[in-house]
């Protein structure tokens, strides 16, 4: 008997060669799938909602005139979009504002913020603690803020993160590691421990399809 998650893949392979064959329905599956999560990762880069809105009508339009061509597939399309945003929008702010690459990372991705409905562990928990635990990551430096951000809230794998950060999978595995100790060494180990069980639930519930 077929498992629940062989069954899914089934699915998606199956919407995902269609998509490639030109069908627009399929399309507009994977489309409606990311578009909100794209938003809101476009924000972490700029804050003209426009501005987002065109970089990603962009990335759809190219990813679907280069369907044929494109070596993604419903595993990875997540990441794809993901990068393929984050470099379109710093194009574009490069382009509008003639800052340089760096200029724009720094100044942007320093928003990147953990909200408390993210930090929603169980309904039982106290509104200070997830406030705490917001702040604290909220206080990591930036690269660890993004690593940690794509990894835990996005589901993405290392290789992933690596290629949207623009760095090596040894380089990422050491932002995460960086983070968690900062974290470890800044919150009590009741509050280190929740976080951790709710990054771990975060990454088994989550899937590259979310």
């Amino acid at each position: 008997m077929a498992k629940e998650g062989d069954k899914n893949r089934e699915y998606w392979d199956m919407v995902w060669s269609q998509f490639k064959d030109g069908d627009k329905e399929a399309f507009a599956v994977f489309y409606n799938l990311h578009i909100d999560r794209l938003y809101q990762y476009g924000l972490k880069f700029c804050n003209d909602g426009e501005t987002i809105k065109d970089a990603i009508q962009e990335v759809y339009l190219d990813l679907y005139l280069k369907r044929e061509k494109n070596t993604a597939g419903p595993d990875n399309l997540k990441y794809y979009l993901f990068l393929s945003l984050k470099r379109n929008l710093i194009k574009k702010l490069q382009f509008d504002r003639r800052f340089d690459r760096g200029e724009i990372e720094n100044k942007k991705q320093a928003d990147l913020e953990f909200s408390i409905e993210y930090l929603l562990i169980e309904k039982e928990q106290e509104a200070e603690l997830q406030k705490k635990l917001a702040n604290t990551l909220n206080q990591l430096p930036r690269k660890q803020k993004e690593a940690v951000y794509l990894r835990f809230n996005e589901a993405l794998d290392y290789p992933s993160i690596a290629v949207v950060l623009g760095t090596t999978v040894e380089s990422v595995r050491k932002q995460v590691y960086r983070a968690l100790k900062t974290i470890r060494e800044t919150i009590d180990d009741k509050s280190f421990m929740l976080l951790f069980s709710f990054f771990q639930k975060k990454l088994k519930k989550k899937s590259m399809f979310e």
